[in-house]
C-alpha cells in the first residue's frame, strides 16, 4: 500500500547542497526526467545542467524538458540549440512574442520549479535554474502523492487540461491550474491563519497581498498571534517591493512584524502556522495567486519543520525589523504607490 504522506523529507537553503543532489539524481536516473523550470540560465549551473541531462537521455533515460517563455525569454533559443541533436525533449511553455501571443496566454506563465525523477523523487521549491545567488528554499521528497506531481507535468506537456482532478487535494500537494483549485487552496490559508493559535511566520519574495489574505494577517496580529513577515530588502525588481510597502503601515499598525532580509536577494517562499508547514513556488502576490502555475508541498516531518524554525531565525539575525514610528513615505513615493497599486493584478 502507498503512502499517502512523503516517505523521505530533506531540506535546502544553500544552493551548492540543493544543485549537489539534484545532479547526483540526474546521473542516477533510470527511466525518466521531467523538468519544469521558470528560469533556465546559461551560466554555469545552466551548462552543467544541461550536459548531465543530455548524457541522461544518451544512456536511454526519457527526458523531457518544459521551461517558461517569459522566464527564458533571453535563453529559449540557446536552449532549443543546446538539446538540439540529443535526446532530450525539449518544449517552451506559452512562448513569448509582442507579435504571436495572445493577452491570455502574457499574463498566464508557468511558475513552477518541479524535478521528477522515475515517478519516485521530487525536487521542488523555490530554485530556479540559475547561479545566481539568492536566499531560496528547496526540498526533495520521495514516496507518497508523487503520482499527482507526475500527472501535473504530463498536462503542461501536453498543453490540455481534460484531465484536470475532479477535487483538490490539499492534504501534501497544492497545485492551482483551474479556479476551482485557487479558490479552495486561498479559502484553505486563510482558514488556517484564522485558526492558528500562537504563530503564522512566512517568508516571501513578492509581498503584494489580495485584501482577503491582508484582512487575515491583521486580525492575527490583532488577536495577539505571533505574526511575522520575512520579505526582501533588496528585491529584484524595485516596483514590487515599492507596492508591497503600500501595505506596511496597516500590517504594523495590526502587531504584525515585518522584517526585510538584508544579505541578499530573498527569493524563498515558506509558510509556518503553528506546526502546519509549506514550501513551494508561490509567491503572495495576485500573479502567483490568480495567474501563474504554481506548486507548492506540505510537510509532515517533525525535522523539517525545525530546520525550517531554525532556518527563518537565522535569517531574522540577518533582518532588519520594521517600526511604525520609523516608517516615512514622501509625497512622490505614496504617489508611485498609487499608481503602481493599479497594476496589482499583474504584478
Amino acid at each position: 500500500m502507498k503512502s499517502r504522506s512523503w516517505v523521505e523529507e530533506k531540506i535546502y537553503f544553500k544552493h551548492e547542497e540543493y544543485f549537489g543532489d539534484l545532479m547526483s539524481s540526474i546521473r542516477e536516473a533510470r527511466h525518466s526526467i521531467e523538468l519544469e523550470s521558470y528560469i533556465f540560465e546559461l551560466d554555469q549551473t545552466g551548462q552543467a545542467v544541461i550536459q548531465a541531462l543530455i548524457e541522461a537521455a544518451t544512456r536511454g533515460v526519457r527526458v523531457r524538458v518544459v521551461v517558461d517563455g517569459m522566464g527564458t525569454w533571453f535563453t529559449q533559443n540557446e536552449l532549443e540549440n543546446a538539446f538540439h541533436g540529443s535526446r532530450v525533449q525539449f518544449r517552451v511553455y506559452h512562448p513569448f512574442s509582442f507579435f504571436g501571443i495572445g493577452y491570455s496566454h502574457v499574463n498566464k506563465r508557468l511558475h513552477r520549479k518541479l524535478w521528477i525523477f522515475d515517478h519516485e523523487t521530487v525536487f521542488t521549491g523555490s530554485f530556479n535554474i540559475t547561479a545566481e545567488p539568492t536566499r531560496d528554499t528547496g526540498v526533495r521528497l520521495k514516496g507518497g502523492p508523487i503520482g499527482l506531481l507526475a500527472d501535473a507535468f504530463e498536462r503542461v506537456w501536453g498543453k490540455h487540461t481534460a484531465n484536470l482532478p475532479h477535487k483538490t487535494r490539499m492534504g501534501w500537494v497544492r497545485l492551482n491550474e483551474n479556479k476551482k483549485m485557487r479558490r479552495s487552496n486561498h479559502q484553505d490559508l486563510v482558514r488556517r491563519i484564522r485558526e492558528a493559535r500562537t504563530r503564522i511566520w512566512i517568508t516571501n519574495a513578492y509581498f503584494v497581498p489580495p485584501f482577503f489574505l491582508l484582512r487575515a494577517l491583521c486580525r492575527a496580529g490583532l488577536q495577539g498571534l505571533d505574526v511575522r513577515l520575512l520579505l526582501p530588502a533588496r528585491p529584484d525588481h524595485l516596483f514590487m517591493k515599492w507596492m508591497g510597502e503600500a501595505f506596511y503601515q496597516t500590517l504594523l499598525l495590526s502587531g504584525v512584524r515585518v522584517f526585510e532580509f538584508e544579505e541578499s536577494f530573498l527569493h524563498a517562499k515558506t509558510i509556518l502556522i503553528d506546526e502546519w508547514a509549506m514550501v513551494g513556488s508561490t509567491n503572495l502576490n495576485h500573479r502567483s495567486l490568480v495567474h501563474d502555475l504554481e506548486v507548492d508541498v506540505v510537510l509532515h516531518q517533525s525535522s523539517s519543520k525545525e530546520r525550517l524554525e531554525s532556518q527563518f531565525e537565522q535569517d531574522l539575525a540577518k533582518s532588519c525589523e520594521l517600526e511604525y514610528r520609523r516608517l516615512k513615505f514622501s509625497r512622490f513615493s505614496r504617489l508611485v504607490q498609487w499608481v503602481l497599486h493599479f497594476f496589482r493584478f499583474y504584478a
